[in-house]
């Protein structure tokens, strides 16, 4: 059975719940925390423990 998908925080998108943290899975540290504080700046409200779908992960993280 597939999981119910998840809502993505940033751009209110419907995504594949595995593919919501597998990005962080494949970047450094460094990485994902420059994303992170882009993320916050921007949505200050949203925090790390919150939904991100990979094309807004790989927005902010080219900023």
């Amino acid at each position: 059975m597939n999981a119910l998908p998840t809502h993505c925080q940033l751009c209110g998108h419907d995504v594949p719940q595995e593919h919501v943290r597998q990005h962080r899975a494949t970047e450094t540290d460094e990485i994902v925390r420059y994303t992170i504080n882009m993320i916050k700046a921007r949505h200050p409200e949203w925090t790390e423990n919150d939904p991100a779908c990979q094309k807004c992960w790989d927005f902010y993280r080219q900023l």
